[in-house]
């Protein structure tokens, strides 16, 4: 993994994880509902930055790798199974 995207992804992952107890907090503390929603949207957003993080060094590595050296299915199929899941 590319370093600078290694950084960033072990920065946003501990903030999602402060996220996440805080909302076990939250619970436990029987905060309002929409709050505790709200927060855990927050998560959500984080958790989501961390995947566009991770898929971008993918491309810019392994996919790029692929299409070098003549892999060109085998990285198709990876964008598609990527997307397939984005969009469950």
């Amino acid at each position: 993994m590319k370093q600078n995207i290694k950084k960033s992804v072990k920065r946003r992952l501990a903030i999602a994880s402060g996220q996440i107890k805080g909302v076990q907090e939250m619970v436990e503390q029987e905060k309002y509902c929409v709050d505790i929603i709200t927060q855990i949207e927050a998560v959500r957003e984080a958790l989501s930055g961390v995947g566009n993080l991770i898929l971008q060094n993918h491309l810019e590595t392994h996919v790029a790798d692929d299409i070098k050296h003549g892999r060109e299915k085998k990285a198709n199929d990876e964008i598609l199974k990527i997307y397939k899941l984005a969009q469950k």
